[in-house]
């Protein structure tokens, strides 16, 4: 009989290799039909609006507004954390060699805080915590001169 194990073991990463592939087809798919039936509602809507004469409605905003700063010290804070958690856990239990795969993650947070840091003095939070600018419905190009 042949031996179930080592079969088993080859056939873990082919599913999650496959099965990883179908959910991102399957998610991509949906979120294009998703765009396409908005696009679709709208224009039935204006179609109507015209058709009784009444106003356009606005189209609606499609940017996503910018995440707080507070997101990349966040960010940069859990990347170290499990970086140096994993530099100094597994050097302890498996070995220096493998334990300094650890200091990616670590290097990463840094950077982030990093970012974070070098943001902090280019740019002032604004009251909400938000970079200026940032989801700002009057940019400087919409302003007008008015004499």
């Amino acid at each position: 009989m042949y031996d179930v194990v080592p079969v088993m073991a080859l056939m873990i990463p082919i599913l999650a290799i496959v099965l990883g592939v179908i959910v991102a087809i399957l998610v991509v798919v949906t979120m294009n039909r998703r765009k396409l039936r908005e696009i679709e509602l709208r224009h039935t809507e204006r179609m109507a609006a015209i058709e009784k004469g009444i106003e356009l409605p606005p189209d609606p905003v499609t940017h996503q507004p910018e995440p707080p700063r507070s997101r990349y010290l966040l960010r940069g804070l859990v990347w170290l954390g499990v970086g140096v958690a994993i530099a100094l856990g597994l050097g302890s239990m498996v070995g220096d060699d493998v334990a300094a795969l650890g200091w990616i993650p670590a290097a990463i947070g840094a950077a982030y805080l990093l970012f974070y840091v070098i943001e902090a003095r280019r740019n002032p939070q604004d009251a909400n915590g938000r970079l200026p600018g940032a989801n700002d419905s009057s940019s400087s190009s919409d302003h007008r001169q008015v004499q």
